[in-house]
Parts: structure tokens; C-alpha cells; sequence
């Protein structure tokens, strides 16, 4: 697997075209008036990282997080010593395609202890007092803490070697270096007498015991991410390091520093960081962790191992979580009132800087759709956005909505491969959240999912697949075949109802290969939802990344708009795959809540209420075909218009394996009417109503009024 890993990347890399630099946000420059208004920087829970602020008198620096890479010492071979082959003694990071521009390793078990998040510098009676806060610190003497001071704010004067650091400046006059810290709050502090001067350039490092550097504070906004999945991915990272990996290498990090007003430390001024546009990062805080650090190999989902190809696994354990995130500038579509959302879920072996950070994709989905882009971590490169890494998701959605003017009619799931699979499993468990789906080469579940022919070959082909083929995947690939972990997709598109998708997937796709798309195809097309699937014959997996093209797609997204409440609902779920240890639970979508198996395992409500009225859409099945960006045919099922619904007080529809559903009258129009009630139950099932009625079901069709 490795090597085909390998030579896919290559492949891509061939694949590329040239293209222009990543647009990145400075520092300063703010987006247009529909950002809503910043929160308070003394008690701030999420940031951009790389910003500085005031809290009534103290400066706080927040850095990048899993950005602790180090210098660039010129090793050309990004596939295995930079990238976290599993098993790989010499990797710095989990990711094959998440390459870091910084490749200098840590001691055994001491992953991430020089990772800075947060640094405070205030000045308290005859004392200056700087606390740094790092992600990971085990042992007391695990890092080290740097500062250096320009107390005339001139380069020219002062400056040289950080002994016992293993770095070099121009302009300081005081050095302070701590050697030990606190390991329960993972912080070490320097104290010194005030020094001299009324404007400072302050500097600071972290550095592993021995001296060896490798996180710079002070580094802005605008720090770069340059591995875009194309030219770059073989001379550039994906963690906002790149230019903290050049200066260490060069051993001189004078291009980052703070400039301090000695009287704003005095005076308690409090000043906010502006938010940047174009691309950069945000970190928030979890309520959730499996500990801290960053662990290479993973700790195992439900399956209970993390060393086969992409079993889901979780890297990085600790409460803060960084994710990319693109601000279309000013001038462009997004600068209108209120900006839509998209939600790009990277692939196995990536990470929150892979997709998100090429020129087309910005453009296309971001500047032309008026939409901010965010690209959640995931807890890592195997996350599988289930469990903790679904947590992920939602938390980043949730922040974004709190810092910016979303409008929620115009969020979309999307994602490439395993974050395909992403896309798909996020809209079929939250589909009244998003407006559409974009999916690249997703993966649905199994590898063994294959279209049925119609013929008796089938049955052939079934038990073929049942008794040989899936108990010897199951052997060798763990749980990319079967998995507790999460669904097989094919099962709920049936929840795509009223969420159109565009669906791209390669002939010649060594991964997720052809059969699943040609079978989620099938499924798409007998469940009567609206869709778009282009197979690309001479396409392979990561075409699409290397070419940066994006046009159909984008395009046919353009007019995508979430439906709020739906004359039908249908939703499937399965309580097995909750995690109410992370506050997932699946047991709601549209009008419906409270959702309940009676068996345990998966159940299905499908019913009608059209106390609205409204119109319903009206389908047109097609095909198509194009060059763009290789040549494709398309199977599609599309909406053409729409008929009018006339409202009644009317409740209909069936339960499958379904205990308990509760219906929410305000929103289906049927508050304070008498209704109708006609639903097949294939057992028994309480059906409640928000206004308080219940009605007991029972097996077999129910027909009452009430």
C-alpha cells in the first residue's frame, strides 16, 4: 500500500499545472462589514493564529498549533522522512500528503513539547513577566523558554547568539532563557527587572531541553502552508511553518518579532487583533481530548487497532484544535451581507491546509460563491469524521458561526475521499444543516459495494462478495470494509431528499475504486434524490487535487439553498454510531426529533406532513458529458421546477424498526388542528406531537384522527 501511496503522489505531482501563489491574509487588513463583531481578547476561547492583542495592559501572542517542526535541514525526501508512514521512526508529523516544511524530530515519547500556543507579557511592579503556555509539556524540564528584548527598537544595535538556544537575532539587548516549567499547567514563566526603553521588539522561542529550537512566536497572520497537493507538495509543508522552518535553518529568526509600547503595558490598554482574509488558521478550544500531545501512530477508534491502511485513528489528543480556514476578500461575491459556508473535509494521509490551499479552489468555491472555506483537522489524517473527528466538524462549524456572518441557507458539505466519505456521512446525519453536497472520489463505506445488474449474475456476485471477499478484506483491511466505527453511505442516501450533490469519481482510481462509484450512482438514481455523478474515465485519485480545476462542480453548487422544513422527511440513523461521550447523537432532522430504534440498530422514518402546502420539485433524469478537467459522463437527476402542494392536515408516511419520533407542529403548520393520521409501523411506536398529543402505534398500518 505504501508504494501505491507513494506513486500516486508522484503521479499527482506530474499531474500539476502551474499556478500563482496562495492569496494570503495580512495582517491588518479586515474583511467587509459582515463580520460580526470581534469578541473580548481577556477571555477569548478560539482564535487566528499568529495574532497579537492587548487584555488591559498584558500582550498576548496566540501561535499556531502543531506548527513544532522546526528547521528546514534539506532533506528532499518529504515521503518518509517528513511524513508519518505508520510505523516510520524517522517521521515528524502522521501524514504522507500533509508533508512538514520543518523536519527536525523530538526524543522518543516528547512529541510536541515545543509546540507554544500562548505567550503573556505584562508588566507587574518592578517586573516584567512573560508565561508561555505550551500544547504538550510531560516533564518539567521538557522545554525551554526564550526571550530576547530590543529595548531601543533598533536592529542595528545589539543582538547575536540566544546561547544556551540554538538560534541567532539582530537588535536585543536582554536575553532571558527558562529552563523548567510547570507540567500541570504545561506553562513555563520568566521574570526580570523592567528594562529600559519605551517601545520594545520582543522576540521568543521555544526549544526542546537541549537547545534545539523549534517554535517562533511572533510570526503574524500570514505565515505559510505552501504544500498545495500539486507543484509545491514535495518542497513545502502544510502546518504554517514554512517560514519559521527557512529562518531556523538560516539560524537567524529577526523577521518575527512584536513591537511593544512599553506605556499600552503601563496604561492596561486592551486592543483587539483584526481578522485577516484570504487563507490562514484558527485554533478553538475542545471540550474534549484523549490526552495531549500528538500520537504518530494513532489512537484507535472503536475497531480497536490503527495500523492498517487508513483505519480510523486520532493523532492529535489535546483541547486545542487548529483548522484552514479561506476569507474571500473585499470586492469580491463574499462581501455581500451575510457569506455562505463550505466545509472541506480532507482525505487519509492529509490534513486542514490540503485542499483548501490552491489558487482555483479559493477562487471558484470562495470568491466566486461568496462562501468561507474551512477545513477541519479532524483529530488527524485517519479520523474518518466519526467520533471525536464528527466532534471536530461540528465544533468547527460552530466557531465560524460565531465569528462571522453566516448565512445558514447556503452551507455545504464537502470533502475528497475518505473526507468525501465525510461529506456524505455529515449531510445524511445533519441534513437540514447544509444545502448541498460536493463529494470527490468519497469513499462510501465499503470496498466491496458494487451496482446490481439485474440479472442472476447478482446472486452469484453476492455470495462471492459475502464469503470470500469481505471476510479476507475484513483480514487485510481492517476497517476500511467493516467498521463499528461508521456506516456504509450507500444505506442513507436515502436522507439526501432535498440536498442536490455533485459526485466526481476517476476510472482509473486505485483507491476507491470504480465499483463503489458506479454503485452509489445506483443508489443515488433509485432513491429519487437529486444529484450529479461525473465519472472521469481516464482520471486516478488525486487527479482532481493535482489539477485545481473545480468549475463543474463549483458551478453546479451555485445555486444550492438549504430546505428549512420539507413536506416529507426521510431519515435513517443508527444509534451505533452515536458517541454521547462527545454529544453526538443522530436522532433528528428537519421537523422530526426524538428518534428512537427499537431494536438498537438501524430504523427509518419516512413521513409526510404538508400542513404548509408549498410546491414540490419536479426531476428531470439525464446524462451528460465534458472535457473539464479531463473528459467525464454524467448521470444526473436534476430539478427542472416545481408543482404546487396544497396544505392539509395530514400525517402519513412509515416507521422502520422506529420506538418513539416526535413532530414538531409549529414547523409542519398542524398546531391547533385537527389531523389525520395515517402511518404504517412495523412494530410497536409512540408518535408524539410538540403540542403534547401522543398517539400509540401499532404493528401494521394505523389510520386515526385527532
Amino acid at each position: 500500500m505504501a508504494t501505491l501511496r507513494i506513486g500516486t503522489l508522484l503521479l499527482c505531482t506530474l499531474l500539476a499545472a502551474c499556478g500563482s501563489e496562495d492569496d494570503i491574509g495580512s495582517p491588518g487588513v479586515t474583511p467587509p462589514a459582515p463580520d460580526i463583531a470581534r469578541d473580548d481578547p481577556c477571555n477569548r476561547s478560539a482564535w487566528v493564529a499568529g495574532s497579537v492583542e492587548l487584555c488591559e495592559g498584558t500582550l498576548i501572542y496566540r501561535d499556531y498549533v502543531y506548527d513544532d517542526y522546526g528547521a528546514d535541514n534539506g532533506l528532499v525526501t518529504n515521503l518518509f522522512t517528513r511524513a508519518g508512514l505508520r510505523g516510520n521512526p524517522l517521521a515528524t508529523n502522521p501524514g504522507l500528503l500533509s508533508p512538514t516544511a520543518g523536519d527536525v524530530a523530538y526524543p522518543a515519547g516528547l512529541q510536541n513539547t515545543a509546540d507554544l500556543v500562548r505567550l503573556d507579557l505584562a508588566i507587574v511592579g518592578s517586573e516584567l513577566v512573560a508565561t508561555a503556555e505550551l500544547n504538550t509539556l510531560f516533564n518539567a524540564d521538557d522545554a525551554r523558554l526564550g526571550i530576547a528584548i530590543d529595548t531601543d527598537n533598533n536592529p542595528a544595535t545589539g543582538g547575536g547568539a540566544w546561547s544556551p538556544l540554538r538560534v541567532a537575532s539582530r537588535g536585543w539587548e536582554v536575553l532571558r532563557v527558562a529552563s523548567s516549567g510547570d507540567p500541570q499547567r504545561n506553562r513555563l514563566q520568566l521574570r526580570l527587572p523592567v528594562p529600559a526603553g519605551t517601545v520594545w521588539r520582543v522576540q521568543a522561542v521555544v526549544a526542546q531541553k537541549d537547545g534545539t529550537v523549534m517554535n517562533v512566536a511572533f510570526r503574524g497572520t500570514d505565515e505559510q502552508a505552501r504544500a498545495d497537493g500539486a507543484a509545491n507538495q514535495l518542497t513545502a509543508g502544510n502546518w504554517w511553518e514554512d517560514r519559521q522552518a527557512a529562518a531556523l535553518a538560516a539560524g537567524d529568526i529577526s523577521a518575527f518579532a512584536a513591537e511593544v509600547r512599553v506605556a499600552d503595558l503601563r496604561n492596561r490598554v486592551t486592543r483587539a487583533a483584526p481578522l485577516p482574509v484570504g487563507f490562514h488558521q484558527r485554533v478553538y478550544t475542545s471540550a474534549y481530548s484523549l490526552g495531549e500531545g500528538v500520537a504518530l501512530t494513532g489512537v484507535p477508534g472503536r475497531d480497536g487497532t490503527s495500523q492498517g491502511f487508513c483505519e480510523q485513528s486520532f493523532a492529535f489528543l489535546g483541547k486545542y484544535q487548529p483548522y484552514g480556514v479561506y476569507v474571500p476578500p473585499a470586492g469580491t461575491t463574499a462581501s455581500a451581507s451575510a457569506r455562505g459556508l463550505q466545509v472541506v473535509m480532507h482525505g487519509c494521509e492529509a490534513n486542514h491546509a490540503s485542499q483548501i490551499n490552491q489558487a482555483n479552489m479559493q477562487a471558484r468555491f470562495g470568491d466566486a460563491q461568496g462562501r468561507i472555506l474551512v477545513a477541519p483537522l479532524g483529530r488527524g489524517p485517519y479520523g474518518f469524521y466519526s467520533g471525536l473527528s464528527e466532534r471536530d466538524v461540528l465544533d468547527v462549524m460552530d466557531d465560524i458561526q460565531r465569528r462571522y456572518r453566516i448565512d445558514p441557507e447556503h452551507v455545504i458539505s464537502s470533502g475528497y475521499s475518505m473526507g468525501g466519505f465525510g461529506a456524505m456521512h455529515l449531510a445524511a446525519a445533519y441534513p437540514d444543516r447544509f444545502a448541498g453536497i460536493v463529494n470527490w472520489v468519497g469513499f462510501t463505506g465499503s470496498l466491496t459495494n458494487a451496482p446490481d445488474t439485474g440479472t442472476p449474475l447478482d446472486a452469484g456476485l453476492t455470495l462471492l462478495k459475502d464469503s470470500v471477499l469481505t471476510p479476507l478484506l475484513s483480514q487485510t483491511a481492517g476497517s476500511i470494509t467493516a467498521s463499528s466505527s461508521y456506516e456504509n453511505v450507500l444505506n442513507y442516501v436515502g436522507n439526501f431528499r432535498h440536498l442536490p450533490s455533485a459526485n466526481l469519481y476517476s476510472g482509473a482510481d486505485e483507491l476507491v475504486q470504480v465499483n463503489q462509484a458506479l454503485a452509489l450512482g445506483q443508489r443515488l438514481q433509485a432513491a429519487g434524490v437529486p444529484f450529479r455523478l461525473y465519472l472521469h474515465p481516464v482520471s486516478e485519485h488525486l487527479t482532481f487535487m493535482a489539477l485545481d480545476d473545480w468549475r463543474k462542480e463549483a458551478a453546479a453548487s451555485a445555486d444550492w439553498r438549504r430546505v428549512r422544513a420539507p413536506a416529507r422527511v426521510t431519515y435513517r440513523f443508527d444509534p451505533r454510531f452515536d458517541y454521547p461521550e462527545y454529544a453526538i447523537v443522530h436522532d433528528r432532522a428537519y421537523w422530526l426529533s426524538g428518534l428512537r430504534s427499537r431494536s438498537g440498530g438501524e430504523a427509518e422514518a419516512d413521513l409526510s406532513a404538508p400542513g404548509c402546502g408549498g410546491r414540490e420539485p419536479v426531476f428531470a433524469d439525464g446524462q451528460d458529458a465534458g472535457a473539464d478537467p479531463v473528459p467525464w459522463v454524467a448521470l444526473q437527476r436534476l430539478i427542472t421546477g416545481s408543482t404546487p402542494l396544497a396544505p392539509a392536515a395530514r400525517l402519513s408516511g412509515s416507521l422502520r424498526n422506529v420506538s418513539a419520533a416526535v413532530v414538531d407542529v409549529t414547523a409542519t403548520c398542524l398546531r391547533d388542528r385537527s389531523l389525520v393520521i395515517d402511518v404504517v409501523s412495523d412494530g410497536a411506536a409512540v408518535l408524539s406531537l410538540s403540542d403534547g398529543r401522543r398517539v400509540s402505534l401499532r404493528e401494521g398500518r394505523n389510520q386515526l384522527s385527532l
